[in-house]
């Protein structure tokens, strides 16, 4: 056993260069195939906007009507699409997030801090259910 990480040892001295040549043309290799991917799909992304920003704010204040606070804008690499997330302050002074699809224009979701409490709610419930049984 100790005879085989000596020779590993030797190796690895008398190949160095060539060695760390291959692992830096490796890492270079896949940093650029990297690049080209995500350049790619940002494109792909880019040319898949058919709702700007401030026609998805028209259809978010639609369906919540407040104050938009603030916007984030992620891309969605599954989906070659960006998502717009509106957090909207309502009437009611709550804080609502409404996500939208900037391809279709369509809401992925609604999510508000009454929501979020009735989730941890049912969460505990179905915890507390599963240890009963």
């Amino acid at each position: 056993m100790v005879n085989i990480f000596i020779k590993a040892k030797e190796f690895c001295k008398n190949y160095k260069k060539r060695i760390i040549r291959t692992l830096i043309l490796c890492i270079i290799i896949i940093v650029v195939f990297t690049g080209t991917i995500t350049g790619v799909i940002y494109s792909k992304a880019k040319n898949n906007i058919k709702y700007t920003q401030d026609k998805l704010q028209q259809i978010a204040l639609e369906k919540v009507p407040g104050e938009v606070i603030k916007v984030e804008k992620e891309l969605n690499f599954e989906e070659a699409v960006y998502e717009y997330e509106f957090k909207i302050k309502d009437k009611e002074n709550m804080l609502q997030t409404v996500k939208l699809d900037s391809q279709s224009g369509g809401i992925i979701c609604i999510n508000n801090e009454k929501s979020k409490d009735e989730n941890r709610e049912n969460h505990r419930n179905e915890i507390e259910n599963h240890r009963k049984n």
